[in-house]
């Protein structure tokens, strides 16, 4: 699989992650403070306890970004191969991950995988059919 940019995490939830990171930063930084001045590890406690969550909150909103990701990118490369069997109207969110449930939950996509070899004319016909799917979908969502 070629590396990609990192072009699927959205900007603001990155700023919304950098905001939590830095409130808990502040707050277990706070936390320390009290608890030497108290003598008790409770506060710290605490704030490490939050620490935690929120980076389990992180990594668990990156692991689905992360699967949505490749689920988006296989369902285009297996549509416009004509190995998914979905057509215009059949391309919606859910059957993205209907397809990519039946191929297995990859984490990856490996560059290696069997693909057939499709005429130009067939893949650019899927391709502007998903398009119009694409635009379709944007619209009803009121994008």
């Amino acid at each position: 699989m070629s590396i990609r940019p990192l072009n699927w995490i959205n900007r603001f939830v990155a700023w919304y992650w950098l905001g939590l990171l830095a409130s808990c930063a502040w707050m277990t930084t706070v936390c320390w403070l009290a608890s030497e001045d108290l003598g008790t590890p409770e506060p710290m406690q605490y704030a490490l306890i939050l620490l935690g969550f929120t980076l389990g909150l992180i990594v668990d909103d990156l692991c689905y970004m992360w699967r949505w990701h490749v689920a988006c990118i296989l369902h285009i490369e297996d549509v416009l191969d004509g190995v998914c069997p979905d057509q215009g109207g059949e391309i919606t969110d859910s059957a993205v991950w209907r397809w990519y449930v039946k191929q297995g939950k990859p984490w990856w996509i490996s560059s290696k995988r069997e693909r057939p070899h499709v005429r130009f004319q067939d893949a650019w016909k899927r391709m502007e059919d998903y398009r119009r799917a694409m635009k379709r979908a944007v619209k009803n969502r009121g994008v």
